[in-house]
């Protein structure tokens, strides 16, 4: 095969980027910051004892981490996660600018979107009838109605996984 041949081919014929991967792949990389430090913050506040008592035991340091810190941390990083995905959610500007902007539904990742908060950033300029800006008002209460019952449901998955855990908060 040519060099570049696999470029050449029809699937990425008129493509350059531009699509639902390439704004998961942005959403990840932006929120993966966040969920590694939380997470690390989160797994450094395991008493130093159950942490010593693993170890006396006779448990290797990865043996610790897997039968220690990972489920007395696992709410929190389940947490972490949420707040990721939370604010990842909302994201408007990185996304507005890879996703595509086409309003239809495609089954192809590689397929230009539309997301609601990129359809407010790009179409709120635009609104010149009261109809046009209550739709857009609409987009962004049903964006906040979305994050505010993702958010519910992360806290009561935490709570859940605390009080699983034997934990009160």
């Amino acid at each position: 095969m040519a060099r570049g041949a696999f470029w050449d081919c029809q699937a990425f014929k008129g493509r350059h980027g531009v699509g639902l991967l390439t704004a998961g792949f942005i959403l990840a990389i932006m929120i993966l910051p966040t969920v590694t430090s939380l997470s690390r913050d989160i797994m450094a506040v395991v008493p130093n004892t159950l942490k010593e008592g693993a170890l006396a035991l006779g448990a290797t340091h990865w043996e610790m981490i897997r039968s220690t810190v990972l489920p007395y941390s696992w709410p929190g990083i389940i947490g972490a996660l949420m707040l990721g995905l939370g604010r990842a959610l909302g994201e408007t500007i990185a996304v507005t600018m890879v996703i595509g902007n086409r309003p239809e539904v495609s089954v192809s990742l590689f397929a230009p979107g539309h997301s609601m908060a990129s359809v407010i950033a790009n179409e709120f300029t635009e609104a010149t009838s009261h109809l046009y800006l209550s739709a857009l008002s609409e987009i962004g209460f049903l964006l906040f109605v979305v994050t505010a019952l993702f958010s519910l449901l992360s806290r009561w998955l935490v709570v859940r996984l605390m009080t699983r855990a034997g934990r009160e908060e």
